[in-house]
């Protein structure tokens, strides 16, 4: 019997289709996948001998760092180095329409960015504990077996910490980098590269010594693009691409965050007001994609005069109503 070639066209279009669209077995790493975010933290990042390494010391540093000694860990304005760190978001997945595409957050509250108590002000930087935090994505393989897809390491910048303390201004730096495997899905045409953007938003919750509350205030905002990220560790250029990340500072930056004002006990009794040790919260968006035209670099390139602009302005607010 004679068959016409109609009858097998729509099983060779789907064959094509199929063939097309084959997927890299590097993405589509979604199968119980598990979220983690931790926070590093450590005792005098801004002190006397950090801030001797600069070429010369002002009157103002010398005494910063002269106090930051003389208040430790077992003084009356103690506080605690240890952050409660709860989970903000716990396993959100937004999963977009489109095909090759995939977002996901991280976040973390309930956190404290000095190690003691101040009656110094709202931005008294003596106790700065935060020296960065880890994002780790992690997912079921079909074996059964639980696998690290990502891991991400950023750190304070401690390289200038006089223009920390002088402008109440902090930056993140890539610590250390490494991917595995994408969520998104990859096809074998896209050579096993992804594309990857993160969104990083200080945000904090205070009340003035007027007795104003101000809830979730924005500090500030960090963005890191990665273009082309490889996925195979065999592939050529996959160290180089990794380690040429370490160290590298991101887009952005943020205010240190302002200790809320409250009341705390002497230890002849009395109840004394000053200023909490900062409590604050990290939110990290991810985007991952296998094509390069899903981002928009707006917001990137202006981030940093975007709150260059207004710096001054919302640093003599927040002053005003603290």
């Amino acid at each position: 019997m004679k068959h016409s070639v109609k009858n097998y066209l729509p099983g060779l279009a789907l064959l094509l289709l199929l063939s097309g669209c084959a997927a890299s077995e590097m993405g589509s790493a979604v199968k119980s996948v598990k979220l983690s975010m931790k926070i590093h933290e450590e005792r005098n990042i801004i002190n006397q001998e950090n801030l001797q390494m600069q070429q010369a010391l002002t009157l103002n540093e010398r005494a910063l760092a002269e106090r930051g000694q003389s208040r430790g860990a077992f003084g009356p304005l103690a506080g605690s180095l240890v952050s409660m760190a709860t989970d903000g978001v716990k396993k959100v997945i937004a999963n977009d329409q489109k095909k090759y595409l995939a977002t996901y957050q991280f976040a973390l509250t309930d956190l404290y960015f000095y190690d003691q108590l101040s009656n110094e002000g709202a931005f008294d930087p003596v106790g700065l504990q935060f020296s960065g935090f880890r994002l780790i994505r992690t997912f079921t393989t079909k074996a059964g077996n639980v696998d690290t897809a990502m891991t991400a390491n950023f750190m304070l910048d401690t390289a200038n910490s006089s223009a920390m303390i002088n402008n109440s201004v902090f930056r993140l730096r890539v610590k250390n980098f490494t991917l595995n495997y994408a969520k998104a899905k990859v096809a074998k045409a896209d050579k096993k590269m992804l594309n990857l953007d993160f969104e990083i938003t200080f945000l904090t919750s205070y009340v003035s010594s007027e007795g104003r509350l101000f809830d979730s205030v924005v500090l500030g905002k960090f963005y890191l693009f990665l273009r082309k990220a490889p996925l195979e560790k065999t592939a050529e250029g996959y160290n180089a691409y990794y380690c040429s990340l370490k160290d590298s500072l991101l887009n952005g930056k943020s205010f240190i965050v302002p200790r809320s004002f409250g009341y705390h006990r002497e230890p002849d009794g009395r109840i004394m007001p000053g200023y909490s040790q900062g409590g604050y919260s990290i939110q990290v968006k991810v985007k991952e994609s296998s094509k390069s035209n899903f981002v928009t670099k707006l917001v990137m390139e202006n981030a940093n005069l975007m709150i260059d602009a207004t710096r001054d302005k919302l640093k003599s607010e927040l002053k005003s109503r603290l």
